[in-house]
């Protein structure tokens, strides 16, 4: 009995460090149209802190009333289509963009 629960154990403990050894960090930049006054920053911000796993990197305000986030992720728990999706669930524009912003 004791030497199954140990094959148990082991074996969930090796399936564990597998999958976690497949995940990794990624990097994407988030293009964001719409951000016409400062709480429409701050509702974006918030809105990519609330997917999991995202952290911002840093804010690039552009013209008129565009801005790019550059934001880290673990790829095993979203992806950029979620990111952008998140954003533009809540009415502003938003897509994945080169590391130049175009």
């Amino acid at each position: 009995m004791r030497s199954a629960m140990k094959l148990l154990v082991s074996t969930t403990a090796l399936l564990l460090s597998a999958s976690a050894a497949l995940a990794a960090e990624a990097t994407t930049h988030i293009a964001v149209e719409g951000l016409t006054c400062p709480s429409c920053s701050f509702i974006v911000t918030t809105t990519l802190k609330r997917v999991e796993s995202v952290q911002i990197l840093e804010f690039t305000e552009g013209e008129a009333d565009t801005g790019l986030y550059v934001v880290r992720y673990d790829d095993a728990l979203t992806d950029p289509a979620a990111i952008v999706a998140a954003v533009t669930g809540v009415g502003y524009g938003a897509s994945v963009a080169t590391e130049t912003g175009s």
